[in-house]
């Protein structure tokens, strides 16, 4: 009996150090690839963040850099008028101040002579601005010195006493001695929604300072803030000194934020875009809450079918992303990716300096083969044009369905010559095909008309390609179909009333 009760002990405690080491065995691994979990996933957001908040950083600068450049595209023909060149200054002034309030974004369009005298505003309540002289402001001396465009500092206005920032263009007479220059004055409080992006998540901080540490623009209570100087805001000292990368930031206050710091490239701007330290923890607690939470339960059966289970997901993953960015019908990328691909190609064109164009493609007279031959048919009429157009284009090129009938190229690296050709290519070869049904279009045949806009020489913009494209095709469909057009400076001057440029300047 006392045998039996030894041995019974024996075996119990040999069961239990067998499920104990079995358990370890199990939960050992489970411990330690958590812990490399957790740092692995503290890296990763962490690069993520400071990615992000670098990747926007850098798109508020190229906005800075685009507000430039189009207010001195604005300023240039201005300044060459033939009145402003013979100091007409009657007739200016009846100018601008027709001109002026189709430009909201400006407190004042000024007229200042060599000597610095205002001697025509833009502004209803002129005399406030006329008659002052700016010869002592800083906008006033990069004006003097400057044969092009040039950007005064922030500096609250002598007239409004609003905080503005001059842009200017000079003005020469017909003998070419500098007689003054034209100057824009960009009011801040609505500069905002140029520069602070509609989409910038709520967590993250995003200034513009200008070199001496004047707050220009800000997404966070920019009534507050915006035309306030902050010389002595250095915190750990690298808030300002920094002017592009990422790098971590201790505010004076105690509190980490995760930065990243861009410049302007045409003028001395600093863009610093931040995600606070506690917002980035509690991404990672998430992520690691979330890991746990699913990772338990099959903690087993991971064991067991980690490989096959992992593969499986995998790609039912990679095919449900890729039937998100295709049409459908034609098989062709859709618009979601086309807003995708553009900003990428776009972003690389004006980083690397670039050419990028857009073609949009119009079937001609789709609504007649619709009626005449039935929507089944219809439908397979758009298969067969996008087979066809997939096959005109270059390895490089990206074809998307933009909705109903038209569809349109994205055509990277290539200028507006090259961009022509490849439209070409594509429209001859639809007309040159056979298609079910064609006998019953206006022509007899099946056409299509397309239209192209060419980055930077007919936009600087995605939006503003995009319309420029827009009115070039329907250019084309004005003229009578079956073409192709660039949008040059006939489509430019046509009397488009839906036209990039007259949506910009609003």
């Amino acid at each position: 009996m006392q045998f039996d009760q030894i041995t019974n002990s024996k075996q119990s405690l040999t069961i239990k150090s067998g499920l104990f080491l079995l358990l370890m065995v199990m939960i050992v691994p489970f411990i330690a690839f958590s812990i490399f979990k957790a740092i692995d996933i503290n890296k990763r957001i962490e690069a993520e963040v400071q990615g992000s908040s670098l990747s926007l950083a850098k798109s508020v600068a190229q906005s800075v850099d685009d507000c430039v450049i189009s207010t001195g595209e604005f300023l240039a023909p201005i300044a060459n008028n033939k009145d402003v060149r013979t100091q007409n200054y009657s007739a200016v002034k009846v100018w601008l101040k027709e001109i002026w309030p189709r430009y909201p974004f400006y407190n004042n369009i000024t007229f200042v002579d060599a000597n610095g005298d205002v001697k025509v505003a833009s502004r209803s309540e002129s005399k406030g601005s006329e008659g002052i002289n700016v010869s002592d402001t800083v906008y006033y001396k990069r004006a003097m010195q400057s044969d092009s465009v040039a950007v005064g500092d922030l500096m609250h206005d002598k007239a409004s006493g609003i905080p503005v920032v001059h842009v200017t263009y000079p003005v020469f007479d017909f003998s070419g001695k500098r007689i003054g220059f034209i100057a824009a004055a960009y009011d801040l409080a609505k500069m905002q929604s140029k520069l602070m992006q509609s989409d910038i998540p709520k967590h993250t901080l995003v200034a513009v300072l200008d070199n001496k540490g004047s707050m220009i623009a800000t997404n966070r209570e920019p009534e507050k803030w915006v035309g306030r100087s902050f010389p002595g805001e250095t915190g750990s000292g690298k808030t300002l000194e920094r002017t592009s990368g990422a790098d971590k930031v201790e505010s004076p206050n105690g509190s980490v934020q995760l930065f990243g710091f861009a410049t302007a490239s045409k003028v001395p701007w600093t863009v610093r875009a931040g995600v606070d330290e506690g917002y980035f923890y509690d991404q990672v607690k998430g992520k690691l809450i979330n890991h746990f939470v699913a990772l338990i339960p099959f903690l087993l059966v991971a064991f067991l079918g980690w490989f096959w289970v992992g593969r499986g997901i995998d790609e039912l993953y990679r095919r449900t992303e890729y039937l998100s960015l295709v049409d459908p019908l034609t098989e062709l990328w859709n618009y979601r990716k086309l807003n995708h691909d553009f900003d990428r190609e776009l972003s690389r064109a004006k980083r690397y300096g670039e050419q990028l164009s857009f073609a949009m493609i119009d079937v001609d007279h789709f609504k007649h083969y619709n009626d005449h031959n039935g929507h089944q048919l219809g439908d397979e009429l758009l298969r067969s044009v996008a087979d066809v157009i997939r096959g005109a284009v270059r390895d490089i090129d990206c074809v998307y369905r933009c909705g109903g009938e038209e569809m349109c190229v994205l055509l990277p690296a290539t200028d507006n010559i090259g961009a022509m050709s490849v439209a070409e290519r594509i429209r001859a070869a639809i007309e040159e095909s056979n298609f079910i049904g064609e006998e019953n279009q206006p022509a007899g045949k099946l056409t299509i008309s397309i239209g192209v806009a060419t980055y930077p020489r007919d936009s600087i913009s995605k939006e503003g390609l995009v319309q420029s494209a827009d009115v070039a095709l329907y250019r084309v469909k004005d003229k009578g179909r079956n073409r192709v057009a660039a949008y040059n400076e006939d489509c430019s001057n046509w009397n488009y009333e839906g036209s990039y440029f007259n949506k910009y300047i609003k």
